[in-house]
């Protein structure tokens, strides 16, 4: 997007420095070549503001994805994290019964 971004700004800024140039090398008077210099700019303007917004916008949509993204991820964490609390904490009974178990017979044969 970086690219994208520059390429963008490339492109607008050759694009004013053409009108510009257009506008004082053509032959016109002085007050209509400034009125064409300010709707130039003015346009200039207003696609350099409608691209910053759609910027924003980009940005605001991939931040909700990778946050939908991160918490889906985060609950798949939680959920395997509590699965494998569960199989240790069966894994610990088991072997805290057969240690129990062990112990008995061992007091019932001494």
């Amino acid at each position: 997007m970086k690219s994208e971004s520059k390429l963008i700004a490339g492109i607008l800024i050759g694009v004013a420095a053409g009108v510009l140039a257009g506008i004082l090398l053509a032959p016109q008077s002085g007050e209509d070549s400034q009125e064409a210099v300010s709707d130039a700019a003015s346009d200039f303007g207003d696609k350099l503001k409608d691209k910053f917004v759609d910027l924003v916008e980009e940005a605001s949509e991939l931040k909700e994805s990778l946050g939908e993204k991160i918490s889906s991820k985060l609950d798949d964490l939680i959920n395997l994290i509590s699965s494998k609390t569960a199989d240790a904490r069966d894994w610990a009974s088991d072997k805290a019964s057969a240690a129990a178990e062990e112990a008995e017979d061992l007091k019932n044969r001494g």
